[in-house]
């Protein structure tokens, strides 16, 4: 297999789109009702791709692709001042937040995850928000240093799925 990172391209708008519902539909079955998930279609996502990829600063969304085929993807940005995007105020102003980081269910312990990971956040302090029934992905983030913090929110228009919030200390460069 020719698995493979890059920055992600405007060129990729319609694939990220493509692959971020397959795998909400993939990681959320189970937590949330089939109905909701099976009308998640990728063109609801194209605003928010070609958004990112038009006016993110480079680097801020990464690519995973098998053979040329996107698989995955990791995005991460700077969690602003005053942020309402959860109940729970960020850890602090301006940490990094890696707010996505999926991979098809079928590329995942192949250790794309862990390479998403690094290319999105190097050894950065970080926070995230991961689905609380999520026990895999927690236990991935906990393997890179993550911890849960206490904060919790729910997402209303997504059946009031419950998250947590994992931060982690940076780590001096070896």
């Amino acid at each position: 297999m020719g698995l493979d990172l890059r920055r992600a391209e405007p060129a990729d708008v319609e694939r990220l789109a493509a692959v971020h519902v397959r795998c909400w539909q993939e990681t959320y079955r189970g937590m949330l009702s089939d109905g909701f998930l099976d009308s998640r279609v990728p063109a609801d996502r194209l605003p928010l791709w070609r958004h990112l990829l038009e006016s993110a600063e480079p680097g801020v969304v990464w690519v995973a692709s098998d053979g040329g085929t996107l698989v995955g993807f990791a995005g991460v940005h700077h969690v602003p001042a005053g942020d309402t995007t959860h109940a729970a105020a960020p850890p602090s102003s301006g940490d990094l937040e890696l707010w996505g980081l999926y991979l098809l269910a079928s590329h995942q312990g192949l250790g794309l995850g862990r390479r998403l990971l690094e290319a999105a956040l190097g050894t950065s302090a970080a926070s995230l928000w991961v689905a609380a029934d999520n026990g895999r992905a927690i236990g991935f983030y906990r393997h890179f240093g993550f911890e849960p913090d206490g904060a919790a929110d729910t997402i209303p228009d997504w059946e009031h799925l419950r998250e947590i919030r994992m931060v982690r200390a940076g780590q001096p460069r070896q």
